[in-house]
């Protein structure tokens, strides 16, 4: 963090952020001088954020996928679920960025034994992530992720740094930016 100089050459590839350019991410490029079909997108690809006015932004930092459920396998039935068809229980996981999976599963014995994804594959999953089964009346089955779909991450993978110094550079090279209560935002590469 420090000073922005308006001598450096960061200046000189800089544009404003928009409030276009915060919110749901999208792929394309936001560098027009990198994307030279001119079309203004939410990717800043790894570049740095001068902060011009003091508050809170938020940001998904390179190399974050969207990291959504494309397969998954049971470890463990659990114990105490309701016998029957089950549809859209939600599930927890120890990776505090994945959230949002739900799973489809019949429930014999009062164990979940056949889960598959529900309504909601969610998002910030990697393979391994093991999940925790709750609802339907019980808490401890155990599934784990075999298999995830890349693709833009979503705001919910988001992380914020609050009261970010007015006339500092942020300390982390950013992809996204999906809100800001920072104004006079500038990218630079």
């Amino acid at each position: 963090m420090g000073i922005f100089r308006t001598t450096d050459t960061f200046i000189g590839r800089a544009m404003p952020l928009t409030a276009g350019l915060i919110g749901a991410p999208n792929a394309a490029p936001a560098w027009v001088f990198e994307n030279q079909s001119g079309v203004l997108g939410t990717y800043l690809n790894g570049s740095a954020l001068y902060v011009g006015v003091t508050g809170d932004i938020s940001v998904i930092l390179p190399g974050v996928s969207l990291g959504s459920v494309s397969a998954l396998s049971l470890l463990s039935g659990g114990t105490g679920y309701t016998n029957g068809a089950q549809v859209n229980i939600p599930t927890l996981c120890s990776n505090n960025l994945a959230s949002g999976l739900n799973i489809d599963s019949t429930v014999a014995g009062n164990a979940i034994v056949d889960p598959t994804i529900g309504n909601s594959a969610g998002s910030g999953y990697n393979v391994g992530d093991i999940v925790t089964v709750n609802g339907a009346g019980g808490t401890n089955a155990t599934i784990t992720i075999t298999a995830v779909n890349d693709g833009v991450p979503v705001s919910a993978q988001a992380i914020t740094f609050k009261g970010v110094p007015s006339g500092t550079i942020l300390p982390v090279a950013v992809d996204y930016v999906t809100a800001s209560t920072a104004t006079d935002i500038i990218v630079g590469r």
